[in-house]
């Protein structure tokens, strides 16, 4: 049995996945992680507002209005069903790949790790139009009394499938040798990998589960991580990773590894007028400095600074500019230990001081003030 009332809880929900998506979306400017997941979880929001919508136009078209609770016809192994779900798993599982190598998804690369979409999507489609047998699958103990027909043999290789390939794309980064890594996980990659694996139980249990409660429950499980997550893109470009290291601090490891990655010389070179701009002029501690002002100063396009931001690390503009200001941050901290917190923060460029603070204690696992009065101790 589903519950209508539940439906109703989901369709809020949707509409405030909806909204975040959104706003992830505006606030996004030029970094594109940020932008792609603002897509994802705006077209995401909106199938499942769709979805549930559609759900209570059914409802309501029975004799004596809507019930509290309604019997649905499940179809367990569902083909639409299998294909629309392994879109969202494919594209929120290539989320830290792209958080830790900024700029290395390219177009093709993201073409090649959705292949096995395509594939299905592909032998769903082929199967649906030229087939036309379709077995309806209501329960668990079905899918074993009806393994003999080819349908339910070929839907269930397809929901193995999308089971094991977006889980494999998040052990990708861990393979160092096919994507040089320049930044770390932060704890918040720990709480996505958890959301994933929410959502693919969600998902495993739709598909195999034996009642409603699976259908009631799936929509929450899919949206509050999306909006969780949608959440945490607001207050953060890029919350998956923490910020790269100064290239003095990194190991030659980590440099040769940084080294082939292919970039033009154009980029090479603007990478090293960036980074001489940034140590020698410093334009961030401006607090409204934008990237118009640093397109401008070296003279080049936003399409060729995205590809130097990318190269040294940085997922956008902001990204760059609030990492260059931390430098600053400390590095005034140790020339003038008679300024406080809140007077280095201004001077280094921030201007709100729960954002600074949060970026602060995510890059150095410690508040300001502490930070402050180690320092101290160290110089007394």
């Amino acid at each position: 049995m589903v519950s209508v009332v539940i439906l109703c809880v989901e369709i809020l929900l949707d509409v405030i996945g909806l909204c975040t998506g959104i706003i992830v979306l505006i606030r996004a400017i030029d970094n594109r992680i940020q932008q792609a997941w603002g897509l994802l979880a705006v077209t995401l929001s909106l199938l499942l507002l769709c979805d549930n919508i559609e759900w209570i136009w059914i409802f309501s078209q029975q004799p004596h209005g809507v019930p509290l609770f309604i019997e649905v016809p499940m179809d367990h192994l569902s083909m639409w069903h299998m294909v629309r779900t392994v879109v969202f798993f494919q594209f929120f599982s290539l989320f830290p790949i792209a958080s830790l190598r900024p700029g290395w998804m390219t177009t093709t690369r993201i073409i090649n790790h959705c292949i096995p979409v395509l594939i299905i999507f592909c032998i769903a489609c082929c199967y649906q139009l030229f087939n036309g047998q379709y077995t309806v699958l209501k329960s668990y103990s079905a899918i074993g009394a009806n393994l003999g027909y080819q349908d339910v043999q070929l839907r269930l290789i397809l929901f193995i499938i999308t089971v094991i390939a977006p889980s494999m794309n998040f052990l990708f980064p861990y393979m160092k040798q096919w994507v040089p890594i320049r930044r770390k996980q932060s704890s918040v990659m720990a709480i996505y990998m958890i959301c994933f694996g929410m959502i693919m139980s969600g998902y495993i249990w739709l598909m195999l589960g034996t009642s409603g409660v699976s259908f009631n429950l799936f929509g929450c499980i899919v949206i509050l991580p999306t909006i969780y997550i949608s959440i945490l893109y607001i207050c953060d470009g890029n919350p998956l990773s923490l910020p790269p290291l100064p290239v003095e601090d990194l190991k030659s490891e980590e440099i040769e590894a940084i080294r082939e990655i292919e970039v033009s010389q154009v980029v090479l070179e603007l990478c090293k007028s960036l980074d001489n701009l940034m140590k020698t002029e410093k334009p961030f501690i401006k607090p409204q400095y934008s990237l118009q002002e640093l397109l401008k100063e070296l003279d080049t396009n936003e399409h060729r600074i995205n590809k130097a931001f990318h190269y040294d690390g940085f997922s956008g503009f902001r990204d760059c500019i609030n990492f260059h200001r931390l430098q600053y941050f400390k590095e005034q901290a140790v020339l003038d230990t008679n300024l406080t917190v809140k007077e280095l923060m201004f001077k280094s460029g921030f201007t709100s001081r729960s954002s600074f603070y949060r970026y602060f204690a995510n890059v150095e696992k410690m508040s300001p003030s502490e930070y402050m009065e180690i320092l101290q101790k160290k110089q007394g």
